[in-house]
């Protein structure tokens, strides 16, 4: 890739479309998003979760290339060495200087907390104070010969390990179903922050203590749900 084509984002993007592995890369949308997340609050210490063939990565390093920042390290995580393979090949040398790669296998994970969910998680993640977290992995994966595909915990599992300080970003990409989730028993511990772009959604940790509160639950038994009634609303 030539130097020229390194230093603009759209060429950048253009370069992992074209790859034919680029299924495993963000969506259009949310590239320019996530760069200009980045650029504005200039995380220094990333954790992506689900490497893909290196797209979000790239892209989060030279957001802060583009700005002369080179005191940041990304951490990425990936299920499969053939991501991993390609990733280390085809992301432009000056953008992978700030990026270790760590490959690990996915497991199903389950916290009394939610009860009747399973999530699932990489086993094993690094241990660093993170300022963003990027969430598009682990994808599915097979266990006694069936493909299980349910939501990813990692971010549910490092909260509840107090392992997300203050302050840090989340930023979910394709994880819907994990959002809603967090939303419904973690809403006390984030903020929402808004975007442009709708569809590329961004938590901020707010400085408290962990609470895990089934906020569906709570309206249910408010508007007299469990008591076989329900509440109307003034009309």
């Amino acid at each position: 890739m030539k130097k020229e084509a390194i230093l603009n984002l759209q060429n950048l993007y253009n370069y992992y479309a074209s790859h034919p592995e680029s299924s495993w890369i963000t969506n259009p949308d949310n590239a320019p998003s996530l760069y200009k997340f980045v650029q504005k609050n200039n995380p220094k210490k990333i954790l992506d979760l689900g490497t893909g063939i290196g797209c979000t990565a790239a892209i989060i390093s030279l957001a802060l290339k583009s700005k002369k920042i080179e005191d940041f390290e990304i951490h990425t995580v990936e299920q499969f060495q053939k991501c991993v393979d390609i990733a280390q090949k085809i992301i432009p040398k000056i953008l992978k200087e700030n990026i270790t790669f760590h490959l690990t296998e996915a497991v199903p994970w389950s916290t009394e907390h939610i009860p009747y969910h399973y999530f699932n998680t990489y086993k094993k993640l690094p241990k660093i104070d993170w300022d963003f977290i990027f969430v598009d992995g682990p994808g599915g994966f097979t266990e006694n010969e069936k493909y299980v595909d349910v939501p990813r915990g990692d971010v549910i599992k490092m909260l509840l390990d107090d392992d997300i300080k203050p302050g840090t970003f989340v930023t979910f990409d394709r994880s819907i179903p994990t959002l809603k989730i967090v939303e419904r028993y973690f809403s006390d511990n984030f903020y929402f922050i808004p975007t442009e772009n709708t569809v590329f959604n961004v938590l901020e940790r707010k400085d408290n203590k962990v609470k895990c509160v089934d906020e569906a639950f709570e309206a249910m038994k408010k508007y007299g749900y469990f008591k076989g009634t329900v509440t109307a609303s003034a009309s």
